[in-house]
């Protein structure tokens, strides 16, 4: 058996994007359930329709860059009660310049696994 769960909200006043997907698969005995989320969110937008608007844009975010915040990985496993979960968590920022326009994007990256089942137990 297979769920699957897909949201694409979208908010234009607050420039923000949230996509969030998941899906559940039952097999042998084992519960699978997987999480993707990502959200976006637009902190600063510039049209640039001449070059020192560029340079000033520029100025603004030089020491900032594109950067990586935060990184998590997290990993468990209980043979006891048959669980095992993973997750990465991703924070960070990314400039993106299409046509003439320049936006300073943050982002939230998350992927999670966590699987039950008593084919996942130890045998004692």
């Amino acid at each position: 058996m297979r769920d699957i769960l897909f949201k694409n909200l979208t908010s234009l006043d607050h420039h923000r994007r949230d996509i969030f997907l998941s899906e559940c698969v039952v097999q042998k005995g084992i519960t699978t359930r997987t999480e993707k989320h990502f959200i976006y969110f637009v902190r600063d937008h510039a049209f640039l329709d001449n070059p020192a608007r560029l340079e000033a844009w520029i100025k603004k975010y030089v020491n900032k860059g594109p950067r990586l915040k935060d990184l998590t990985v997290l990993k468990s496993y209980d043979s006891k009660i048959g669980e095992e979960k993973f997750e990465v968590k991703i924070v960070g920022t990314i400039y993106v310049l299409r046509d003439q326009d320049i936006y300073n994007i943050d982002f939230t990256q998350i992927f999670k696994i966590d699987r039950k089942g008593d084919n996942l137990k130890k045998a004692q």
